[in-house]
């Protein structure tokens, strides 16, 4: 990995590798919430409150990583791929904050046993599959070679089908429930954002391997 960095520019890869330990934290907190409906309000908030600060943290991180891009810290016939991975990497903590603020909004719902089920199922599925991408994506920077980065890569792709599988199973099911409008579109929205998290989890390691593989 150090071989596509320039000179005194090495600690790039760390700073990735720090955003992704910052998209490892806030799942941890999304899974929470998603395991326990009986948090109250201030339970909640303060989940939120510590999704932001980390999402904030990790905006940081990617504007220092463009700055150095754009002003040469990589060779540049791959700049243009390594800025769309960064992109993908903030992304992903995005949409874990995002889902966070979702369950906020939305947490009353769960008294709905029909609702509950299905976010401590298959929404839970989908995010316990995607804290394994992220795991692979997170051991894609310190593999050994090209072949270990395309075997995590391939991981990483094969989960991101598995989690299509299971939103397509979840949106029929969702849609097959007598639900009032509000409580359908938070279950299609958490669906929808668990998805986008391991779709940009997906790109990001796609992205990755192609920078490597074209040193």
């Amino acid at each position: 990995m150090k071989r596509i960095f320039s000179t005194g520019l090495e600690n790039i890869r760390e700073k990735i590798g720090d955003h992704i330990d910052l998209s490892q934290e806030s799942l941890l907190i999304l899974q929470g919430l998603i395991l326990n409906k009986s948090l109250d309000r201030s339970a909640v908030d303060e989940a939120v409150r510590k999704a932001t600060a980390l999402e904030r943290e990790g905006d940081e991180i990617v504007r220092d990583l463009m700055d150095k891009v754009a002003q040469g810290a990589v060779v540049p016939t791959i700049t243009n791929v390594v800025m769309v991975m960064l992109d993908n990497v903030d992304n992903v903590l995005d949409m874990i904050y995002f889902a966070i603020k979702e369950v906020k909004r939305g947490h009353h719902l769960w008294a709905n046993e029909q609702v509950y089920a299905v976010v401590s199922a298959e929404v839970k599925e989908m995010l316990d599959l995607s804290k394994t991408m992220l795991e692979y994506l997170r051991n894609m920077l310190n593999a050994k070679d090209d072949d270990e980065i395309r075997r995590y890569a391939r991981l990483i792709s094969s989960l991101e089908e598995e989690i299509d599988e299971i939103k397509e199973n979840i949106l029929d099911k969702i849609y097959s429930l007598e639900l009032n409008a509000v409580a359908f579109n938070h279950l299609v929205s958490l669906v929808y954002t668990a998805d986008k998290i391991a779709d940009n989890i997906q790109d990001a390691a796609y992205h990755l391997a192609t920078v490597l593989s074209s040193v």
